[in-house]
């Protein structure tokens, strides 16, 4: 069986980052990424105990340099850097799923951890075929196009929350109780480590109960912008894209193999 991690480091324990500040650029960040290591290698770890023959841990935070990679477990493939042509590097039909670990809610949930959808700084939020989605689905989406099926994700209680809409089948753990957007219960480190590698654990032995998520298509993509200039900006980068007011654009797609963020 083959596996492939995401790796954010908004959604671990006790990582809470800074107000007016995103988390690369707050006081958190280096603790952010000792925590997002160790709940990485924990879910790695149950995947070869469950009978994993590949793992590929995905870095897909900012520019996708922050794990402390020499603690991982050895026996991981790590992607790593910026530039990869899709989201899940390397992720193809022969894996047997997909899994999230330190994601976050989606911008504007109240109660969110670090809530945002991909830039903190650019969208107000992001829909698709009407819906408003965040990279829980999106992440979950593009791994389901090529029938990989996401089984389990390890967010804040707002994070777990929106991972149930959308899978309720994945197996998750909440890390935390968000108490605003840089506040939360959290449990602790060692804790949330442990659960996520008995919540893994449990996925494994599920896995025949787990389905791969799509939007039907075509797909029907709009994306609403901070700022006017950055809608600006990326109706002049983005073909086919057009305007559906000052502040968003909108393409549709046969699919998300289409589409990159």
């Amino acid at each position: 069986m083959n596996f492939i991690i995401g790796v954010d480091c908004d959604g671990p324990a006790c990582v809470v980052g800074q107000a007016g500040r995103s988390l690369t650029f707050s006081g958190d960040y280096r603790f952010a990424c000792g925590q997002a290591t160790r709940e990485a290698d924990a879910a790695a770890r149950a995947l070869f105990d469950g009978g994993a023959e590949k793992v590929i841990i995905w870095d897909n935070h900012g520019s996708g340099a922050n794990l402390e990679f020499d603690r991982l477990d050895p026996r991981c493939e790590i992607a790593l850097g910026a530039g990869f042509p899709r989201r899940w590097p390397g992720l193809d039909e022969s894996f047997a799923g997909a899994l999230m670990v330190g994601y976050h809610a989606m911008e504007g949930t109240p109660g969110g951890v670090l809530a945002h959808t991909y830039s903190p700084l650019a969208y107000r939020w992001i829909k698709v075929n009407g819906r408003e989605v965040g990279e829980i689905a999106l992440d979950a989406a593009v791994a389901g196009e090529l029938g990989v099926p996401v089984i389990f994700v390890a967010s804040d209680r707002a994070g777990c929350d929106e991972a149930g809409r959308f899978l309720p089948w994945a197996e998750t753990v909440a890390t935390k109780q968000g108490a605003g957007t840089n506040a939360a219960f959290s449990k602790h480190p060692a804790r949330a480590v442990e659960e996520i590698y008995q919540g893994v654990s449990r996925a494994v032995a599920r896995i025949d109960e787990m389905k791969p998520f799509t939007f039907p298509g075509p797909v029907e993509m709009e994306f609403r912008f901070k700022r006017l200039l950055q809608a600006f900006k990326a109706r002049i980068r983005r073909k086919g894209w057009r305007f559906t007011g000052p502040y968003a654009i909108r393409r549709t797609f046969d699919n998300l193999k289409e589409w990159s963020c």
